[in-house]
């Protein structure tokens, strides 16, 4: 669909390889460890913790780990996800896609505590609706 003054409309989006040194910046300033996020995430080992913190990956937690990741380090959702802006001439219409597995609490806490650019980057990188 294309939209008047689409030249100066930009989408944001989360920058996952930024993203992912702030996950680890963020980590290493609090002097926690991988080891230590694990237990606390109760995962069998450490590997996803190691990916998230990859820039060459590409890959996030779940929004519910990152709520997690947030309190403990005692930071905002908008202090650990990265924004860019990207310009485009088109908007697409999309159909909802069911939430999976994301809590409504977790939802609602993400309605609460984040910016609006927070919550329309998580709902294009996550696909769904916030």
């Amino acid at each position: 669909m294309q939209t008047e003054n689409a030249s100066n409309f930009s989408i944001p989006t989360i920058d996952v390889p930024a993203t992912s040194q702030n996950l680890k910046k963020l980590r290493e300033n609090n002097n926690i460890t991988v080891s230590q996020i694990q237990k606390l995430l109760g995962m069998e080992n450490p590997q996803s913790i190691y990916i998230w913190e990859n820039p060459e990956k590409k890959y996030l937690p779940r929004i519910d780990n990152l709520i997690t990741l947030a309190k403990l380090y005692k930071v905002t959702l908008d202090e650990i996800i990265i924004i860019k802006e990207e310009e485009t001439t088109d908007l697409f219409l999309h159909e909802k896609e069911p939430n999976y597995g994301i809590a409504k609490e977790t939802l609602d806490f993400i309605k609460a505590q984040s910016s609006p650019d927070i919550r329309s980057a998580l709902k294009n990188y996550y696909r769904f609706e916030i």
